[in-house]
């Protein structure tokens, strides 16, 4: 979605200038209502809506996610990167499997300075036909990180629905591309002082300053569970701007298919994590992701004579399958959804 090559090079806003941050939401009364169209939840439904119009980013508390659960991912997170480098690249991901640990990763083909450690529902995956590969480490840490996975799942959907709700929709219209089908998975980050490839013998690029240069996400929506120490920026307005750590909180981002399934209603935030510098960082994002053979186009409602259908249509297991190609190496331009846009 970057346009402007030298986007990385924008301001950083100044925060006493900011007219506005990233809202902080309630969604204590979503989760409580049987439906995201509920009275109940309007509150909710409303402000989540004007987030993903405005910024595209928004954080929530009341969410419901056990703290036990929250507390024994992130100790495992940290057990997993603490492991012996050879332990963690015994489950490096290829091509063929993007499943497991990974540490040259390309941001729109730039390195990324960070490690990471990706999973998914269990048994063969529909897109690429390829399984989970865990660390040996003990049971806790599989049953931890597949727990974490379903909690996220059952809150994106609630989520999803408020996003419906939003656009005049039905809450559950999007459900036949969700629920028991959905492609989501888990990525464990660790942002290190120290390049991960500071020492390697594989052939890498030079790190261009980021822990993740500026990208937008590929699925419906994110669910990032971060930590205290900062350095996620999301682009706005001419200005990067801080997603300031709030503690309890989650972190929320649209993605693109929820921006073509609005036709542009909902933005697809740019976003980027500075490198560290003096502290690592951890944080735990999930990707809400629909079914492989979803085929993604805007809304019927959401199109007008006054809005016309702005893209043609996307069939998300390829889109996908391209965007992890370009990932994993450089295989020509990344995947995006403005190359699906239609010119009026």
């Amino acid at each position: 979605m970057s346009t402007a090559p030298d986007l990385d090079q924008h301001p950083v806003a100044d925060p006493p200038a900011l007219q506005g941050s990233v809202p902080v939401i309630d969604i204590g009364a979503l989760l409580a209502s049987r439906r995201a169209d509920d009275p109940a939840a309007q509150s909710a439904v409303d402000a989540i809506a004007t987030a993903g119009r405005d910024w595209g980013f928004f954080q929530v508390v009341s969410h419901g996610m056990p703290s036990g659960l929250i507390e024994n991912s992130r100790q495992d997170m940290q057990r997993f990167f603490h492991l012996p480098d050879a332990v963690k690249e015994s489950v490096i991901r290829t091509r063929e499997n993007p499943w497991g640990y990974y540490h040259n990763e390309l941001t729109k083909n730039r390195r990324d300075k960070k490690e990471v450690f990706d999973f998914t529902t269990p048994g063969v995956d529909a897109i690429y036909q390829s399984q989970n590969r865990w660390p040996p480490m003990d049971g806790r840490f599989r049953e931890t990180m597949l727990a974490y996975l379903d909690a996220c799942a059952r809150l994106s959907l609630k989520l999803l629905e408020a996003f419906c709700v939003g656009l005049g929709l039905p809450p559950d219209i999007l459900h036949p591309e969700f629920v028991d089908t959905h492609t989501g998975f888990v990525r464990l980050n660790h942002y290190p002082v120290r390049d991960p490839l500071a020492n390697a013998s594989i052939a890498h690029r030079p790190v261009a300053g980021l822990g993740v240069h500026h990208h937008t996400d590929a699925g419906a929506l994110t669910v990032l569970l971060q930590d205290d120490v900062g350095g996620l920026q999301v682009y706005r307005d001419g200005y990067w701007h801080d997603i300031a750590p709030c503690e309890g909180a989650f972190v929320i981002n649209t993605a693109d298919m929820m921006q073509v399934w609005s036709n542009d209603i909902y933005r697809a935030a740019i976003h980027r994590v500075l490198a560290m510098q003096s502290v690592d960082r951890f944080s735990i994002p999930f990707f809400y992701n629909p079914s492989a053979s979803t085929r993604v186009l805007p809304l019927p409602a959401t199109v007008s004579a006054s809005r016309p259908c702005a893209y043609r249509t996307i069939q998300w297991g390829e889109f996908r399958g391209q965007r992890t190609d370009g990932d994993y190496a450089d295989y020509g331009t990344e995947v995006q959804i403005a190359q699906y846009r239609i010119v009026q």
